[in-house]
């Protein structure tokens, strides 16, 4: 029904819009636009801290209208980190930011690592990392990881919009395991975990954050040379129950390494067609 109330609105400023350009040659929908996002911010309340969200479409206010119900145990999960000297986070997938500035302000003593290559995604991670004055506390790599180091593959992507999912990387499979269907795609560096702590890039996490809609398995298989040290004390990673390799292989790969699985719950937005999940290993 919002779809098509915007159409509505929508059209008849097109074709105004092409009629002022018939007649002064310039165009005024970009500036419409332009004032739109200027205006496109939402306040959410975390720890009694007002948050603000940049929310230029419909799926980045999805994703901040859904944030404390969706998924309720990441919450949980991020919330239980065990305070210690310096709490080293990774979101891997990290989408627009949520969970990382969320981490960022449920935990004085932690540093966020953010991994995202979506071109679309990236503006919006970081204006809202700038306008919540975490700029200083939160990295953002913005490359994607596999299980082999230093390759420039394709980046695809489901949809083109800001705040979207569904994307890969290196493959030609999607987060069931099927055929992709991207409507774009770059080719872009990566890496693998093993590389950039072999390298000392980064220093090993405490708690990883894989949320990447089908190659969880992959950045697995890239860490294999890190996952059993005692440092690293719980993994989340959203796994598809549909594919079942990547199931499998995620499984056999964390508890090869010592983790056991502790809890799940569900990453679908839509309910009523549950197949993804959020599973939460821990040492």
């Amino acid at each position: 029904m919002l779809k098509i109330f915007s159409k509505i609105i929508f059209y008849p400023l097109y074709y105004f819009d092409l009629v002022l350009y018939k007649l002064f040659r310039k165009k005024y929908l970009g500036f419409l636009y332009e004032s739109i996002r200027q205006n496109s911010y939402t306040n959410i309340e975390i720890s009694g801290k007002t948050v603000n969200f940049f929310t230029p479409n419909y799926y980045t206010q999805l994703r901040v209208n859904t944030f404390f119900s969706k998924e309720p145990k990441t919450l949980e999960w991020i919330d239980s980190f065990k305070k210690g000297n310096n709490i080293i986070f990774w979101d891997i997938g990290a989408n627009v930011g949520l969970y990382s500035i969320y981490s960022a302000i449920k935990h004085n003593n932690i540093s966020i690592v953010c991994f995202e290559p979506s071109f679309n995604n990236l503006p919006v991670l970081s204006r809202n990392l700038y306008i919540n004055d975490l700029s200083n506390k939160v990295k953002i790599n913005q490359f994607p990881l596999t299980s082999t180091g230093n390759e420039y593959m394709n980046f695809k992507e489901s949809l083109f919009s800001e705040g979207a999912g569904l994307n890969t990387f290196g493959v030609n499979f999607d987060h069931e395991g099927k055929k992709f269907n991207n409507v774009n795609n770059y080719t872009i560096y990566g890496t693998s975990i093993n590389y950039i702590l072999d390298n000392k890039f980064l220093d090993i996490p405490d708690y990883i954050k894989i949320d990447v809609d089908g190659i969880e398995h992959l950045i697995l298989e890239g860490a294999d040379k890190y996952l059993s040290n005692k440092k690293i004390k719980s993994i989340l990673v959203e796994i598809n129950n549909n594919f079942i390799e990547q199931k499998t292989k995620c499984d056999r790969i964390l508890k090869g390494n010592g983790f056991n699985l502790v809890a799940k719950e569900s990453a679908d937005f839509d309910s009523k067609s549950i197949s993804t999940y959020n599973y939460i290993y821990s040492k």
